[in-house]
């Protein structure tokens, strides 16, 4: 199958909208009929799930622009197979039940694959669902190391927590320190205590120190309590396993602490909220990120130029991975064989070109990304 786009989002009301692009719509052709069936003329409809309202959104917000600009971008081509492509958006609000029922949703609505969640929680949420309705979902990002390893319907286009936490207790331990604290989002708890055991794994057989572990937006806890707790032993560091905005709220707090204690951010912290948010107290942060901000590469240039025409605002981290996940999609809809199943067409697909490197899934559908360090100076987001 092939993709021509109709878009549709949802904003947290759950009103539904639709915008189409070039929308040709297929005709009774035979060879199209042969191809996809009596029931199949119509658009091809992706569904697309993640926060898209409250605190972080900004992620999920980013991922569903990039999806509506590679929709439009492979309509604009005449669709897969004469084929429009719909996207089909719901807000999962951080909730599991909520995901649930979005995603039963679009078993009714006949979607043929679902990009996202953006978190791993809302991602352990769905996992049986999808599994139970035979439905393919590709997380951009979800990289909870428990998603490894299993036959099943959910696909990962980023790293685990495994190999990038690694590098963080490698890299604390590189710089001599050799004491840290951390801070946990309880809001996502499948992905932060998944990266504190990995973090801690070679931290410890390093000769390092969690010296503190403090949890965040649960009950009577606020961000000025999280800070005390984080600074109190003393660390040489501190680690906050959180979004980009949360990690700016907790830095300001630590920075009337303390100015000077070097501070990090987990991975999916890295959003331009965190810098808009953050100000000077995010100054000297670093943070691994998945791609390079400031990659030369033409592909990577015509995809921010266009996505900055479209938007008006540059493309975050979400937004290149979840491009990429259409990038494989597509490809997946484009070659597969007419009885052969989608989860299929992807494990055996070949290296496809992404943004920044090639992409594909092994027989698990798990992927991986390159990675490097950043850190925040003047405003920007700088390769270490």
């Amino acid at each position: 199958m092939k993709k021509q786009q109709e878009h549709a989002s949802k904003p947290a009301n759950g009103t539904r909208f639709s915008i189409r692009f070039s929308v040709r719509f297929c005709t009774i052709a035979a060879a199209a009929m042969m191809l996809f069936g009596c029931d199949d003329s119509g658009p091809i409809k992706i569904g697309f799930i993640a926060g898209i309202s409250g605190d972080g959104a900004d992620t999920g917000i980013a991922a569903l622009h990039a999806m509506e600009l590679a929709a439009q971008q492979v309509n604009e081509k005449g669709g897969i197979h004469g084929r429009s492509l719909e996207i089909i958006a719901r807000d999962d609000q951080k909730n599991p039940e909520t995901a649930q029922a979005a995603v039963r949703e679009f078993k009714e609505l006949g979607v043929t694959a679902i990009i996202g969640p953006i978190i791993s929680s809302i991602g352990m949420a769905m996992l049986p669902v999808i599994n139970e309705l035979d439905i393919v979902a590709i997380s951009p990002t979800a990289s909870a190391a428990e998603f490894t390893g299993l036959r099943d319907n959910f696909f990962r286009m980023n790293s685990t927590t495994r190999e990038n936490a690694d590098a963080y207790a490698r890299r604390n331990i590189d710089k001599g320190r050799m004491r840290i604290s951390l801070a946990l989002d309880g809001e996502n708890e499948a992905f932060t205590e998944s990266w504190y055991r990995e973090f801690l794994l070679t931290f410890d057989k390093l000769g390092g120190r969690v010296v503190s572990k403090v949890w965040f937006n649960t009950a009577d806890t606020t961000k000025q309590d999280v800070a005390r707790q984080l600074r109190a032993d003393s660390p040489d560091a501190i680690i906050f396993i959180a979004n980009g905005v949360d990690s700016a709220e907790l830095a300001k707090e630590i920075r009337k602490i303390d100015r000077d204690i070097p501070l990090s951010t987990a991975e999916w912290a890295g959003t331009e909220q965190l810098i808009t948010f953050g100000g000077d107290a995010v100054e000297g942060m670093e943070l691994l990120q998945t791609y390079d901000r400031y990659a030369t590469n033409p592909r990577y240039q015509k995809f921010v130029a266009d996505y900055r025409n479209k938007f008006n605002e540059q493309p975050g981290y979400t937004s290149v991975l979840a491009y990429d996940a259409m990038t494989v999609l597509v490809a997946a809809l484009e070659t597969r064989a007419p009885d052969q199943p989608l989860s299929d067409a992807l494990v055996t697909l070949p290296p496809q070109q992404g943004l920044h490197q090639e992409l594909m899934f092994d027989q698990f559908g798990d992927g991986k990304r390159d990675a490097y360090f950043v850190k925040i100076k003047n405003g920007q987001f700088i390769l270490e």
